[in-house]
């Protein structure tokens, strides 16, 4: 074979691999990414809540607290919530946050007197869940597990008609381990049903801690959606003198962004 004829079969050559190796090229930098398969969403959350319970600070008797959603908003004084979620391979993570500072007064007594109430408030819950089997299209059940932190600074003031007025503060903090359920239902390709419920404290930090959040939401695009709903949490904890059982309930709001 001539230099000629050696040249021409090695240019056939690299034409005809020339295609495979450009394909193979795509493959690795043309392709578009690989799904995983995970979705986030991350949330800025209202809750229109009303107080109701029983709190003492520092050797005052508990004081009987009862605000409604209206009062509380007029007696608001500042407040943020918003949480985070992630799905995938069978998995739920999820985290929310909330702060909140209302401050009352109201007269009390046969004779009068006024009693002054504040709080400052902040809620932090952490979970983990894992997808159960269920014979239901379009449904996701997860067993979930985790942590809730609650830090609460409380200023009671005393101030009756006839006898010398007396105030007391007090904060505490204290973490919950929580065990519950999440289910997420799609009705169709807009609406949609969210459900979370867990108990906790069992005694180590709070004797006890419920919490349940049912909403109704729409997707009003692929990367966004809102809900509606209803939210309330119980908790009776108790440490020296320190004294907190209350209920917070009502109606409560999301606005979702997925990706």
């Amino acid at each position: 074979m001539t230099g000629k004829s050696r040249y021409l079969v090695l240019a056939v050559a690299l034409a005809a691999t020339t295609p495979v190796a450009a394909a193979d090229a795509s493959d690795i930098y043309g392709a578009p990414p690989t799904d995983s398969g995970w979705k986030y969403q991350v949330a800025l959350d209202g809750w229109f809540t009303a107080l109701d319970g029983s709190i003492g600070v520092r050797g005052l008797p508990a004081a009987d607290v009862n605000l409604s959603a209206l009062d509380a908003i007029e007696h608001l004084e500042g407040a943020f919530a918003g949480s985070f979620q992630a799905t995938g391979d069978s998995w739920l993570l999820y985290s929310d946050v909330m702060w909140s500072k209302i401050s009352a007064d109201a007269d009390v007594g046969p004779f009068g007197g006024n009693v002054g109430f504040e709080q400052e408030q902040i809620l932090f819950t952490a979970l983990v869940g894992y997808e159960l089997p269920v014979n239901v299209q379009n449904m996701q059940l997860y067993a979930t597990g985790g942590l809730r932190y609650q830090d609460y600074k409380v200023d009671i003031s005393i101030d009756p008609v006839f006898f010398p007025g007396t105030n007391r503060s007090g904060s505490q903090s204290w973490v919950d381990p929580i065990v519950g359920m999440a289910l997420h239902y799609d009705i169709n390709d807009r609406w949609f049903v969210d459900v979370m419920a867990d108990v906790g404290g069992f005694g180590i930090a709070s004797d006890i801690t419920l919490q349940g959040t049912a909403t109704v939401g729409y997707n009003w695009t692929d990367t966004i959606s809102s809900s509606f709903g209803y939210r309330a949490l119980y908790t009776d904890h108790q440490d020296g003198g320190f004294r907190y059982d209350a209920t917070q309930h009502g109606l409560f709001t999301r606005l979702s962004f997925h990706f």
